[in-house]
This record gives C-alpha cells, structure tokens and sequence, in this order.
C-alpha cells in the first residue's frame, strides 16, 4: 500500500506541474488503476483458487520442530499450511492467509488443518515415532464458533488422541477481540485439556492483566524480538521479561525465530523453556520429520 501511495503522490506531483497535458493525466491516471486493479484482480484469482484448493485437497501442513532446554529433545512441532498451486505455483501463507481470512474461508483451513494434525500423529505413532505435541493456529473467528470444542473432541475422540498431544495457537492481536463467547470457549478447551498457546507475544499491546486471566499453556515470544539480539540491547531486556512473565504465569515460553548460537545461548540463559527456529530444523514434509529425529545431533541437557 505504501509504495502506491508513493506511484499516486509522483504521478500528482507532475501532473501539476504539467496543466496542460491533458493526455499525460489521462494515461498517469491509467497507469495508477491499472495497478490498483492488478492487485485486486490476485485477490480474487487466489480467493477462488484457494476454494477451490480446500476442496481438492490441494494444501498440506508441514511441521517445524520445537525443541525443549531442559533436555534437547522434541518438545512438539508447529503445523503450517502450505499450498502450491498447478498454475500459480507456491503461494506463500503470507499471502495466501489474509484472502483467506477475508473472504471467510479461514475457517475451513483451521478445521481442516486440525484433522490433517490428527490423522498425522496416528501416523507417526504407527511408526514409533512419538511427537509430544502438534501445534496448530487458529484466527479469532474459529473462537467465536460454539461448536468449535465439539469438533475438537470429537476429532479426538475418533482418532483416540489424548487432549494434551494437541496445542491450539491463537495471535495476540486475535486474543485482544476476546468477548464473553471467546472466553467460554478458551476455557472450554482447556477443560478438556487441549494446550493453548499465545503466538506473536509481545505484538499485540495486550495488557498483562488481561493476559493473567487467560487459560493459557504457552506464550511464544515473536521472532522479531529474537532477530535482533546482536544490535537491540532493549529486544534482549524485552525478551527476558516476556520470559520472566511467562515463569510467573506458570506457562511454558517458547521462542520463535532462532537462527543462531549466539541467539541460542542467550535464551537459553534466560531460562526460556523451548526453541523453534532455523537453527534446529526448518518446517518440513511429515515423511522427512523420522530422517531429521534419526540424523539431529543430540546436545547434553544444559
């Protein structure tokens, strides 16, 4: 949006300059919708694509693991949509998320991606492979939904999952539209013991009072903070009390973003309780998580 109001305040500048051009200020005018319409046009093209993708079976979930501080090993993993389409070829959640959400099909990604989650954890059981923890986001309108934690228990129920192998996420910005229905069904979901987790803390100018009433499991600090450990002494200070927080909530913190040792060493003095990030793994096929468990080198606990 930025950079058309830059192209729009250019094009004005220099069609006042030139009053007499009446054809430069048509063709500047043209240029200016064309653009406009460009992208309006992608809108609609990946809106419709991506119904049609849901109901195709076209998007898949990859998994990115998050390793726990206290012993190295697997703590859970992140499930993440992603979509590559025929014709369009991969189309990044960034951008294909927000249509998504607009057009009121967002909804129908979070519950398909919450089975897809369980149908894969029978799978990696079957074959020994045992992942704590599944993680998988959902906006603020699956919260608004009534019939939200029936389907949930009744997704377990039918794959016959323990309620603490699943961790719902939900964004700090979509937690601060909380209302009455919302909070019913966060402590609904957490009666029958499903993890919620806070994702991008620190993005949302939450208040900690706010915060402190949540039934919450987990925060995860947004990578933002973490990225700019070497140059941002106040990320570093906003970190270790969005830790220190966590540790008085009695919530597990886990950082997202970690890309380094040095980012690596200064959390885990902090006393921050899991890491996810490039560093460890980057998300990944399901098939590929058992070659990336058998191959990890595996640290002493710290």
């Amino acid at each position: 949006m930025v950079w058309k109001l830059s192209i729009f305040s250019t094009v004005l500048k220099w069609l006042c300059s030139r009053p007499k051009r009446r054809p430069a200020k048509a063709s500047g005018f043209r240029l200016l919708g064309s653009i406009a319409n460009d992208d309006v046009r992608a809108r609609v093209v990946i809106g419709s694509a991506l119904r049609k993708a849901i109901q195709d079976s076209e998007l898949e979930l990859f998994y990115q693991p998050q390793i726990s501080t206290k012993n190295n090993m697997l703590y859970g993993v992140e499930a993440l949509s992603r979509w590559h389409h025929p014709t369009l070829g991969t189309i990044p959640p960034s951008r294909f998320i927000p249509i998504a959400e607009e057009t009121a099909q967002i909804e129908a990604i979070g519950l398909w991606s919450l089975e897809q989650a369980c149908i894969q954890i029978v799978k990696w059981d079957k074959i020994g492979l045992h992942v704590p923890i599944v993680s998988v986001n959902l906006s603020a309108a699956h919260f608004s939904n009534p019939t939200l934690t029936e389907n949930i228990v009744n997704l377990l129920e039918h794959y016959r999952l323990s309620p603490n192998r699943l961790t719902i996420e939900i964004t700090e910005g979509g937690m601060m539209q909380q209302n009455a229905e919302t909070m019913t069904t966060l402590t609904a979901l957490r009666d029958i013991g499903v993890g919620l987790s806070l994702d991008d803390f620190g993005t949302g100018f939450s208040s900690l009072s706010r915060i402190s009433h949540l039934p919450l499991t987990e925060i995860k600090i947004d990578r933002s903070f973490i990225i700019n450990f070497e140059k941002d002494v106040s990320s570093i200070i906003v970190t270790e009390a969005a830790i220190n927080i966590g540790k008085r909530l009695g919530v597990h913190v886990v950082t997202e973003g970690v890309e380094d040792t040095f980012q690596e060493t200064r959390l885990r003095a902090m006393g921050c309780d899991v890491m996810q990030g490039y560093l460890f793994a980057r998300p990944m096929p399901p098939s590929d998580l058992l070659h990336w468990m058998q191959t990890r080198p595996i640290l002493a606990p710290s």
